[in-house]
């Protein structure tokens, strides 16, 4: 795969949008209800997702909670209009690959300073979640295989930043392990 082709999708606002690295395609993602977005990761390619969250949005669990909340007792939140999991289909022709996770904070509109990018949590496959933050590996590849990863995002607020809209930028590569 060329180096400059890339596949990405934007979740900004309550809106998707696939577009295909090279080949120009778009396609729309559904932005609401439990449904999983799809997405496929290429040798060469990188898999960018602007996420925000809207702790109290409409339809989502009330802004600040009912009880306390702290780093010990976090309250969470889903991705902004909620548009479920994105099912990833990764493949790789090289011997031994990994996936692997870069997470940076974005600053809300209006803000200096962005929610550190490990309040924003995932988790692969039903796995436990894990903190997103600095580059990660999140799963080893079948050499010269495919594997597909349900990938499911949540914020995790601990009761010391501000209320409002908060926002990640997540990137996955497939690289050489």
């Amino acid at each position: 795969m060329r180096q400059g082709r890339r596949a990405r999708v934007l979740l900004l606002l309550g809106a998707a949008l696939l577009t295909g690295g090279g080949a120009g395609a778009q396609t729309g993602l559904p932005s609401g209800g439990p449904r999983a977005n799809s997405a496929a990761l290429l040798d060469g390619q990188r898999l960018t997702l602007n996420v925000s969250f809207l702790p109290g949005e409409p339809g989502g669990p009330a802004y600040p909670p009912s009880g306390p909340f702290s780093r010990a007792n976090p309250a969470y939140y889903p991705v902004r209009g909620n548009p479920g999991t994105l099912r990833l289909t990764v493949v790789t022709g090289q011997p031994a690959a990994a996936l692997v996770l870069r997470a940076r904070a974005v600053p809300a509109p209006g803000r200096l300073a962005a929610l550190p990018a490990d309040r924003v949590e995932y988790s692969v496959n039903g796995a436990p979640w894990q903190a997103s933050g600095g580059v990660q590996t999140v799963a080893l590849l079948p050499p010269g295989g495919q594997a597909t990863y349900e990938i499911a995002l949540r914020l995790r607020l601990e009761g010391d930043e501000p209320a409002g809209e908060h926002g990640v930028q997540l990137t996955w590569t497939v690289e050489a392990r």
